[in-house]
């Protein structure tokens, strides 16, 4: 189905949305898509687990299995169809894994019984959060070859998690400093673990990074991060309050925003976006329900992108779906 849009859309020429279904259960919700339309993600089964799925226009979705315990995420897909999230071991822990050519790895720890991995580049490096030995916090984590996770410590508070990688082998995420903070953080062999700041409000978080270094997150409002800029605010689609989740190498930055409007309990309505490289806002709209958020954007392909999130549909059950976007 087409969507209506608010704002501009100078760079957009249409936008489609298709519920991706869910593997029985009554909550679904997509964390990543490919170049490819392959859409990974989170759903919950007749069971009522919460496991880990993959959706191809071909199969549909599919429980991904990657563990042989109960509960599993699906949390990011590369170009290639490799898959990382987490799942319960059997053995009473939960483990990052990574999922290439039908064959499931379990990445381990960095010495507590969780970890789980978030974050997929191209070249098959992993970022995430683990628990440390000995009854210790969370800390980020990134693995830049097979079999050796590193910590990526915090800006010296107690806990980090990593949300995003670049093929470029940058890291971004949230870390606490000193004061307990919890601020967006970049990290770099070359430089470490920065400190991204803050726009107005007290807390910070950076969730999604591109090739060039861009990276976008919340704080209060979705910003964009460049070295040459710094912090910039991206604003909302009327509403007080936005978050941008995902950047791609063309600069599209998709996110979640309030816009203004309410629903029938009187809560603030928020919809999925998408800001073009123009920086036109795009109201990507729902199924039919009240709310709707954009957890990921594809690079371009032949003149149209991908952008996963969920939606509520017109009975508000919430539901993984599918933007299509043909650029103008």
């Amino acid at each position: 189905m087409s969507v209506a849009r608010r704002g501009g859309t100078s760079a957009v020429a249409d936008v489609a949305i298709v519920a991706l279904g869910t593997l029985g259960g009554a909550v679904s919700q997509a964390k990543a898509v490919n170049r490819w339309g392959h859409v990974v993600g989170t759903s919950r089964d007749r069971q009522g687990r919460s496991r880990g799925f993959v959706w191809t226009p071909e199969r549909g979705i599919v429980d991904l299995e990657p563990c042989a315990g109960v509960s599993s995420s699906a949390n990011d897909v590369n170009d290639l169809g490799d898959v990382v999230g987490g799942g319960d071991t059997g053995f009473g822990a939960f483990h990052a894994y990574l999922l290439s050519d039908g064959t499931a790895v379990d990445l381990g720890t960095l010495g507590g019984e969780e970890s789980e991995a978030l974050a997929l580049n191209g070249l098959g490096q992993i970022a995430g959060h683990s628990r440390l030995g000995g009854g210790g916090g969370k800390h980020a984590f990134f693995i830049a070859e097979p079999g050796r996770m590193l910590d990526l410590g915090t800006l010296g508070g107690g806990t980090s998690v990593a949300h995003a990688v670049s093929d470029r082998g940058a890291v971004v995420g949230l870390a606490e400093t000193t004061t307990g903070a919890p601020r967006a953080f970049r990290w770099t062999v070359e430089a470490g673990m920065l400190d991204l700041g803050t726009l107005a409000a007290s807390a910070s978080t950076a969730l999604g990074i591109n090739s060039r270094g861009d990276v976008v997150g919340g704080s209060g409002h979705a910003f964009l991060w460049t070295e040459a800029g710094g912090l910039v605010d991206l604003g909302t689609l009327g509403g007080q309050t936005s978050c941008a989740s995902d950047v791609n190498d063309a600069g599209g930055i998709v996110g979640v925003s309030q816009t203004g409007d309410t629903d029938p309990r009187a809560r603030p309505v928020s919809h999925g976006f998408l800001r073009t490289p123009d920086g036109t806002m795009v109201d990507l709209g729902t199924l039919g329900g009240a709310n709707s958020s954009a957890a990921a954007i594809s690079e371009p392909e032949a003149g149209a992108c991908f952008i996963a999130g969920h939606s509520h549909d017109a009975t508000g059950a919430i539901r993984a779906v599918l933007w299509k976007v043909r650029l103008g």
